[in-house]
């Protein structure tokens, strides 16, 4: 994870409230399994202390033509000892998607 995208993330973030952001990558020149992450992209959302909710589809810019979804990260106001459900069930949802996109 680059340092100045990490350090942005942290900075907007409030500390009572999660948000969240889609990582975007490349595949590296000379290892097509190592992904470099160039952005993380923030759609409107709307967060509480206990779960985001983002929108369904995830953003379209020219700018993300190049680049792959890779995963998505948030905050969260105080740690848990077990990971919470939204933490389980969205990727998946994120993976179903990106499938659909590539099947159609």
């Amino acid at each position: 994870m680059p340092k100045n995208i990490l350090k942005k993330f942290i900075c907007i973030a409030d500390p009572e409230t999660q948000i969240s952001g889609y990582l975007y990558s490349l595949s590296s020149q000379d290892n097509p399994w190592v992904k470099e992450i160039r952005c993380i992209v923030m759609p409107p959302q709307c967060g509480t202390h206990q779960q985001v909710h983002l929108p369904s589809a995830l953003p379209e810019h020219d700018f993300l033509n190049d680049l792959k979804p890779l995963g998505w990260m948030h905050t969260q106001p105080n740690e848990l000892p077990q990971l919470s459900s939204q933490v389980i069930f969205y990727p998946s949802i994120c993976i179903w998607y990106i499938l659909c996109l590539h099947v159609l």
